[in-house]
């Protein structure tokens, strides 16, 4: 779930929480509530996420980041 990806996320980033927050709450209200979604979108449809309210650069270049973290643990190189 989106949600508890980045809560784990926050944990490792306290500096970014309220950012964190934000994001997940405009995703999840749009809809996306897995993180092979979210995942498929920043990587197919980077646009679509623009289009979603509260969601701009910033916000996907943290997706971004997330999403490369993700790709890393389902590939199995990551912790």
């Amino acid at each position: 779930m989106v949600k508890e990806y980045f809560i784990s996320y926050e944990q490792k980033y306290p500096e970014q929480r309220s950012e964190l927050r934000r994001i997940s709450l405009a995703l999840r209200r749009n809809g996306i509530e897995t993180m092979p979604e979210l995942y498929q979108m920043y990587r197919y449809n980077r646009k679509q996420l623009l289009q979603i309210r509260s969601i701009g650069e910033k916000s996907v270049q943290l997706i971004g980041k997330l999403c490369s973290v993700y790709e890393m643990e389902i590939s199995g190189l990551g912790a």
